[in-house]
């Protein structure tokens, strides 16, 4: 059970960063890599897709 509730997690991530224009690819590495270092809900709140800024390198997805 748990692990269809991660898989549903990752797939929301990845369908809504390809909605906001991103790279899901790209955007998903993004977001694990600054996790870590978030400390309240603002840093959280900046890593999702429609606060992400679509104007750095690799971040735009492919047309």
């Amino acid at each position: 059970m748990y692990h269809l509730r991660a898989l549903c997690l990752h797939f929301s991530l990845i369908r809504t960063a390809r909605l906001h224009g991103l790279n899901p690819y790209r955007y998903y590495v993004k977001v694990l890599e600054a996790i870590p270092s978030c400390q309240c809900v603002e840093d959280y709140e900046a890593l999702l897709p429609w606060n992400i800024q679509l104007e750095r390198v690799g971040m735009v997805a492919a047309a």
